[in-house]
């Protein structure tokens, strides 16, 4: 679960083995609040239908021949969607993501999760990172002290334990089959409005209907529309770089969506 959602080696106390992490849940409820929680198109689907809402975060890139030797770029690359903006296409990853910026709606009273069985991945994978360019670090844990240097072994040097890797790699094949589904949701919406990778993000907080009748209404293997994107940036820089290269921009004043800058 990333804070929108941390792996390094570090030894903890009554650790076994060189550079391993315990951790145990003490139940405090931090992770659940204050944040997005990633979500497959299946997750989301449930979240909706049990009353809650989803947000839509996008973000693209250009194809680069260049960079596609690059493992963080063929990683994210496999997380996107071909788009047409302008004369040129652009890669657009959709982050579908359960709205707990208050808290999550499932979090009980008593900090327990009342869909436990049911929990999206990320929330099972949690707090390990799915994103394999980012290190596990016990300091960028929201988690108390306590959860720390005992119970379960989570990684050792640097590797997930089974259970947890096995988790970690259906999020990431859910990720690349749901890439494409994604982008033709948000474009059955009207989203189409993406933030550049790295400089901000286009966040969407669409109607809880009419964001389940698009997944309900969506094919397993969409065709993408003929829709036109365009990207948002407040960075002047980066806005000429964007339109000496034929990208559009949109306009500052959006009604449907809200910008972050990174």
């Amino acid at each position: 679960m990333t804070k929108l959602n941390g792996m390094s080696q570090v030894t903890t106390g009554g650790a076994t083995g060189k550079g391993a992490v315990q951790y145990t849940c003490v139940t405090c409820g931090i992770c659940c609040k204050g944040r997005l929680i990633p979500l497959t198109v299946k997750e989301a689907e449930q979240w909706l239908t049990r009353g809650d809402d989803v947000a839509i975060l996008l973000e693209a890139f250009s194809l680069s021949s260049e960079a596609v030797q690059s493992p963080e770029y063929q990683h994210n690359a496999s997380r996107a969607a071909k788009v047409t903006a302008g004369d040129n296409e652009l890669n657009v990853i959709a982050i579908f993501a359960g709205n707990a910026l208050n808290q999550c709606p499932s979090l009980q009273e008593d900090n327990l999760c009342g869909i436990y069985e049911d929990r999206p991945l990320v929330c099972r994978i949690y707090p390990m990172e799915i994103n394999p360019f980012i290190e596990l670090r016990v300091e960028n844990k929201v988690c108390p002290p306590e959860s720390w240097g005992r119970g379960e072994i989570i990684c050792s040097d640097g590797e997930a334990n089974p259970p947890l890797k096995l988790l970690i790699n259906q999020s990431k094949k859910a990720d690349v089959e749901d890439a494409a589904v994604k982008v033709a949701i948000c474009e059955l919406l009207g989203a189409t409005v993406a933030s550049w990778k790295g400089d901000g993000l286009a966040v969407y907080f669409p109607k809880r209907e009419t964001l389940l009748g698009a997944i309900l209404a969506s094919d397993a293997s969409p065709a993408l529309s003929n829709s036109r994107w365009a990207v948002r940036t407040d960075n002047l820089e980066l806005r000429y770089q964007l339109q000496s290269a034929g990208l559009p921009l949109a306009h500052e004043d959006a009604s449907n969506y809200v910008y972050q800058a990174l």
